[in-house]
C-alpha cells in the first residue's frame, strides 16, 4: 500500500495577519475554505466560500471562472490545502496561497470565526434593518388580525420549494426578486397591510425593506422571526402551493418599471450595454465579471441571454457565496422587464459588490416573453427544500467507469462497494453492503480494500471520478478501483437492490458534511430555532468586531429611506 504524502505545490503560505491585510484591499481574490460543509459551519472566516474538497473540481469554475485570479485556500488546520492546491494546478489555477494553520492559527491570531452558512448575507440582512429601521410585526398580532379579517397580504419571499414545505397561513409564494414585479397585481388596494414572512428573519427584511425603497403606497411591515417566531408562538404552519404569483399583466410590469427606474436614477446604479459586456467577458483577462440572470428559474430556462447564469435575485442577495466565489468581482446582472435586475443591483452595491445593471434595446424585445407563474413545486422535506443547488462542471474522467450489472457481478464475486455521496444521501439509500466515506478522508476505504477491488458510487458518478484519483494514491493499483457509470441512479435504473441505514450508522463526528448546529429548527425543534434566531441577531455585532463594514449608503443617496414612498 502506498501512502500519499501532502506535499505542498507551488503555493505561498500566508500568515493570518498577511491574509487579513490582503481582504482589506481593493484588488480581486478568491477565499476558498476546502473543509466540508459541516466543518465549515462550525468556524469559518467571514468571506470565504465554501467549497468542499469533496466536490472541488466540480464547483470551483463557476466561482472563480478567472485562473489567474488569486486564490487563497483555507481549512481547519492545512489537513487538505495541499491536496486541494494541487488539485487546482492540474485544472491551470495558477496564483495559489494557503492560510498557514488554517482556520485555528486565524482564531488563535485573535480573528473572528463564524458559524452557520450564508453569513455575508445574514449579517447584511440584520445590518439593513437596523441601518434603514425596518418595520416589523410580531407573530401574535399577525394572528389576531387575520382573525379579524382584516385587509391583509402575506408574501412568502423564499423560493416556492421552501414556501410550499411550509409557510403562514394565508400567504403567497412570492420569491424575493419578484415581489416588486408582482406587487400591483397581488396587492391591487394601496389600503391593504402588507406583512412579508420569510423562515427567519433575512428574507423577511430584505422583502419588506426592498418594497418600502421602491417607494410602494402600502404599509409594508416584515414578520418578526419569520416561521420560526409564528411556530414558537404556538401557530399552526400550511404546507403545499395553493397561492402563489401569477403572469405579470402589463399594467402590474409597467407600474414596477416606473419605480426601478425611479430607483436606478435616484442612486445612480451602473448600468452596462451588450457592447461592453461582451468586451467585458470576452476581452478583460485582469477582471472577473459575473453575469446572472435574476428572473425565475422558469423564465430562465424559457430562454436567457447567451452567458448569462441563473440566479434568482432574492437568493443571490441570501447566498451570494454560493454563486460568486471572487471577492472584488464585477457583477452585470439580467433581467427583461427592468425592475428585478435594478432592486439586486441596489442591495449588492450596500454589500460592497461593483454591481451593473443590462439596460440595451437590443434585449428589450424578449421582455413579452417573460411573464411567467412558478410551476408546482415537488413536495419536499423543509430542509431539502431549503438547499441551494450549485451549478457544477463535468469531473475529470479518473478511474475506469463499469456499468450496474457488471459492478453488481463483481460486488457478489467480494468486490468493496464505497459510495462517497452526502452522508445524508448515503444513509437514505445506497447498495447493500456499501460502505461511506468522504474523499477529504479515506484512510479506512484504503484498509478495508486491501487485496480487494473497489467500486466507487456516487449520485451521478461525477463525485466518484474526485474519489478516485485520491484512493488510487493510498492503495496498490492492481486492486483495481472503478467509477460505477451512471451512479446511483443508473444502479437503480436497472432495479438493482438498495438499502438505508439507521442515522447512528455514522456519528457525527465521522458526518463532516453535516452541519448539526441548530439543524432540526425546520423540523419544530424549539431549541434550535431560538438559537438560530439568536445567532442572526447577533451576526451585526461579530461582523464589527470583525472590522467588516457594508457600506454606508448606496451611490448617490443622502442617507437610507425608513418610511414608505
Amino acid at each position: 500500500m502506498s501512502i500519499e504524502v501532502d506535499t505542498p505545490p507551488m503555493a505561498d503560505f500566508l500568515t493570518p495577519a498577511a491574509l487579513k491585510h490582503r481582504l482589506e484591499a481593493p484588488d480581486e481574490l478568491a477565499l476558498i475554505d476546502v473543509s466540508e460543509e459541516g466543518e465549515f459551519g462550525m468556524g469559518h472566516l467571514l468571506r470565504a466560500v465554501n467549497v468542499p474538497y469533496s466536490r472541488l473540481e466540480l464547483l470551483i469554475r463557476p466561482l472563480v471562472p478567472r485562473l489567474d485570479c488569486p486564490i487563497v485556500l483555507v481549512d481547519q488546520s492545512n489537513a487538505v490545502t495541499a491536496r486541494a492546491a494541487r488539485r487546482l494546478e492540474a485544472l491551470g489555477y495558477r496564483n495559489l496561497s494557503v492560510l498557514q494553520g488554517g482556520t485555528e492559527a486565524w482564531a488563535a491570531a485573535g480573528f473572528e470565526l463564524f458559524r452557520g452558512v450564508y453569513v455575508p448575507s445574514k449579517a447584511f440582512g440584520e445590518w439593513v434593518e437596523h441601518a434603514f429601521d425596518t418595520p416589523s410585526i410580531d407573530a401574535h398580532t399577525l394572528s389576531a388580525l387575520l382573525a379579524q379579517g382584516e385587509d391583509i397580504a402575506v408574501l412568502d419571499p423564499r423560493t416556492v420549494a421552501e414556501h410550499a414545505a411550509r409557510h403562514i397561513p394565508t400567504a403567497i409564494a412570492c420569491p424575493g426578486a419578484e415581489l416588486l414585479y408582482r406587487f400591483r397585481d397581488l396587492v391591487p388596494s394601496r389600503d391593504t397591510l402588507v406583512v412579508v414572512a420569510c423562515g427567519g428573519r433575512t428574507r423577511g427584511i430584505m422583502g419588506a425593506q426592498s418594497l418600502i425603497t421602491a417607494g410602494v403606497p402600502n404599509r409594508v411591515v416584515a414578520l418578526a422571526d419569520g416561521n420560526h417566531g409564528w411556530t414558537l408562538a404556538g401557530f399552526d404552519m400550511e404546507q403545499g402551493l395553493e397561492r402563489h404569483y401569477g403572469t405579470a399583466s402589463e399594467h402590474g410590469a409597467a407600474w414596477a418599471r416606473e419605480r426601478a427606474d425611479a430607483l436606478l436614477h435616484k442612486f445612480q446604479l451602473p448600468t452596462v450595454d451588450l457592447r461592453t459586456l461582451a468586451q467585458w467577458q470576452q476581452a478583460d483577462a485582469t477582471r472577473t465579471t459575473f453575469t446572472f440572470d435574476v428572473r425565475s428559474p422558469e423564465e430562465y430556462r424559457a430562454g436567457h441571454l447567451a452567458g448569462a447564469r441563473s440566479a434568482p435575485g432574492g437568493q443571490l442577495i441570501q447566498a451570494t457565496d454560493q454563486w460568486m466565489g471572487t471577492l472584488g468581482a464585477r457583477v452585470v446582472l439580467v433581467d427583461d422587464d427592468g425592475v428585478r435586475a435594478v432592486l439586486v443591483a441596489y442591495w449588492l452595491t450596500l454589500m460592497g459588490w461593483d454591481a451593473h445593471v443590462l439596460r440595451d434595446e437590443a434585449h428589450a424585445p424578449a421582455r413579452a416573453a417573460g411573464r411567467h407563474a412558478p410551476q408546482a413545486a415537488h413536495a419536499q422535506s423543509p430542509d431539502a427544500a431549503a438547499q441551494v443547488i450549485r451549478e457544477s462542471q463535468p469531473a475529470p474522467v479518473r478511474a475506469a467507469e463499469i456499468d450496474p450489472h457488471a459492478a453488481a457481478a463483481r460486488l457478489a464475486q467480494g468486490a468493496l462497494a464505497v459510495s462517497v455521496d452526502s452522508s445524508t444521501d448515503y444513509l437514505a439509500g445506497h447498495p447493500p453492503g456499501a460502505l461511506w466515506a468522504n474523499r477529504s478522508r479515506l484512510d479506512g476505504v484504503a484498509t478495508a480494500a486491501a487485496g480487494r477491488a473497489v467500486l466507487l458510487f456516487s449520485a451521478d458518478g461525477e463525485s466518484a471520478h474526485l474519489a478516485a484519483a485520491d484512493l488510487a494514491e493510498r492503495v496498490d493499483s492492481a486492486t483495481g478501483i472503478a467509477v460505477v457509470r451512471g451512479g446511483l441512479q443508473a444502479w437503480k435504473a436497472a432495479g438493482l437492490p438498495i438499502e438505508s441505514a439507521p442515522e447512528e450508522r455514522l456519528t457525527q463526528d465521522e458526518r463532516v458534511d453535516t452541519l448539526f448546529w441548530a439543524h432540526d429548527r425546520r423540523r419544530g425543534n424549539p431549541e434550535a430555532m431560538r438559537a438560530y434566531l439568536e445567532w442572526e441577531k447577533n451576526l451585526l455585532s461579530q461582523v464589527a468586531a470583525d472590522g467588516f463594514r457594508f457600506a454606508a449608503r448606496a451611490p448617490g443617496a443622502a442617507a437610507p429611506q425608513t418610511t414608505n414612498g
